[in-house]
């Protein structure tokens, strides 16, 4: 892949997504592979781009179903450090930074025109939870033309959902991957890309 047409999307690897997984101790490994999947995208050049959710106290910008008074308290409010990102998914200088208040993170953030401005056709996709916000701007990203790939071993959810997301909706709108893939045969993900571009969506 030309690094210069190939952008990696983290998604919200924020507090409040993270410390319930981390809790019950669902995908120990994933700060590890976030972490490898940094240094790897680093080092092969390829743009780098750190999405989060960051909603206001007063329900402005709250997605229809969170409005309702009862509802509970939600994620990732402005100014709270459940908002911030963890500790093995900080961005480094000069890495994009997006903001977004709906489960996709193409909807209303800018990430389509940067993406664009960048060249880039190829978009790796991981981060938290693989069945809501990777898998809504998975699909996006598709319908945008450009070629996603999950690197599914660097998205994190319940295990059912997790894998329940990969099994439905892989090779139906992205390809799915491996930080060791990446790392090592890269020749797989060449082929991995060229049959996905080819391959018409049902």
């Amino acid at each position: 892949m030309n690094p210069e047409k190939v952008a990696l999307v983290l998604i919200d690897i924020q507090r409040d997504f993270w410390a319930p997984i981390k809790e019950e101790n669902r995908f120990p490994e994933f700060p590890e592979k976030v972490s490898r999947l940094l240094d790897i995208s680093r080092k092969q050049g390829f743009h780098v781009i750190h999405i989060r959710s960051v909603f206001q106290p007063d329900r402005s910008d709250w997605m229809l179903f969170y409005r309702p008074e009862g509802r509970g308290t939600i994620p990732c409010i402005a100014g709270t450090e459940g908002a911030e990102f963890v500790d093995f998914s900080q961005p480094k200088r000069g890495e994009k930074i997006i903001e977004k208040q709906t489960f996709d993170a193409f909807v209303d953030t800018g990430l389509d025109d940067y993406l664009r401005s960048l060249g880039v056709n190829t978009v790796l996709l991981a981060g938290l939870e693989t069945s809501v916000c990777v898998l809504f701007s998975a699909t996006s990203a598709y319908l945008r033309k450009y070629l996603p790939l999950v690197v599914s071993d660097a998205c994190a959810d319940t295990v059912e959902r997790h894998g329940s997301m990969l099994r439905m909706y892989g090779d139906l709108c992205f390809k799915e991957i491996t930080t060791e893939q990446l790392e090592n045969d890269a020749q797989s993900v060449e082929k991995l890309v060229e049959t996905f571009a080819l391959k018409p969506s049902r």
